[in-house]
């Protein structure tokens, strides 16, 4: 500001000073200066005195601007209160909230409060894991302490401040948190877990269903009741042979109300047995009489390995021994 038009300023009400006495240069100065502002800013409204020449000089909307102020600004507001502007929660403003430049909420605090705004929606959430549209309420409020969320019922909490009050009713505001909010809820705390044995399961698993499939037995909704579905006779296989043994390793795992794998547990072996017995074994392929000598041909080949060889003995050429001679008969 121009030093000799503060000090004009602030001597206006002195009572001594005669601060409209302006020589007609400063004044001309301060009527261009004021020209300019009413010209360029939208935060000055300059306009024609009814029945006169003169004009007013004011502040538009009381000086409260929503592109001044980052989402869900919060500040002290008479005693005890606080006043809150425009914010989005998840792409919408929070009930009782409108698009002004008034205070869109106002809020009785007590000393330490923290205020918050608490989403509550639809666990049934779409394939598509369109949040925003199950979303059923939004509400900014105050209370000692920011509520737990509660995945079971679908809210969520976003502290945005906390608040001092003093005795007197005055407010001070420590704001750490301001908007758009729109981080997606969890939605894999209460699991639907799916059972074992022998026989084969009959719950199912569906993300196009609204229920999200059925719980066992085919009739009762996973959802909302689950939020989730927990696969606990292996979500995960995966195979390895190692010599003889075959390997198999299990992963249980949850998947969320959209399709996304929110947890899975270390490996297991669920099976590990011989199941590629094999041995190498000489086999006689041939056979024939060459003078005196019984001469046999063999062949190594690769078999399925047993404990213990068969007892059982078979003939195959009946011969008769004559002195030192074989007879083939």
């Amino acid at each position: 500001m121009n030093p000799r038009l503060k000090e004009l300023i602030n001597n206006a009400d002195d009572g001594v000073s005669d601060a409209l006495t302006l020589a007609p240069r400063t004044l001309k100065a301060i009527l261009q200066e004021l020209e300019k502002m009413c010209h360029s800013s939208d935060s000055i409204l300059c306009e024609p005195l009814p029945g006169g020449n003169g004009f007013k000089i004011s502040v538009k909307n009381n000086g409260r601007f929503l592109r001044e102020f980052r989402e869900f600004h919060i500040e002290p507001s008479g005693a005890s209160t606080v006043a809150i502007y425009n914010g989005t929660l998840f792409g919408s403003l929070p009930t009782g909230f409108s698009v002004n430049d008034d205070p869109i909420k106002t809020l009785a605090v007590a000393n330490g409060n923290k205020i918050y705004a608490k989403i509550t929606w639809n666990r049934t959430v779409s394939y598509l894991g369109d949040i925003v549209n199950s979303i059923t309420t939004r509400t900014i409020e105050a209370a000692a302490a920011v509520p737990a969320d509660d995945p079971a019922v679908g809210t969520r909490h976003y502290q945005l401040a906390t608040v001092a009050v003093t005795s007197a009713g005055t407010v001070s505001v420590s704001q750490t948190r301001w908007g758009p909010i729109d981080d997606l809820p969890g939605t894999a705390l209460y699991n639907y877990i799916t059972s074992g044995g022998t026989s084969a399961l009959t719950d199912s698993w569906d993300l196009l269903a609204t229920g999200k499939g059925k719980q066992a037995g085919g009739a009762t909704d996973i959802a909302p009741t689950y939020d989730s579905i927990q696969f606990t006779a292996g979500m995960w296989m995966r195979a390895v042979q190692s010599g003889t043994n075959l390997i198999l390793f299990a992963r249980d795992g949850t998947l969320n109300s959209q399709g996304a794998t929110t947890y899975a547990t270390a490996e297991s072996i669920v099976f590990n047995k011989p199941v590629v017995c094999e041995t190498n074994v000489d086999v006689l392929v041939g056979l024939r009489l060459d003078g005196t000598q019984l001469q046999g041909q063999y062949k190594t080949i690769t078999v399925n390995a047993s404990t213990a060889a068969s007892p059982e003995w078979v003939n195959l050429i009946p011969l008769t021994a004559s002195g030192t001679t074989i007879d083939v008969s």
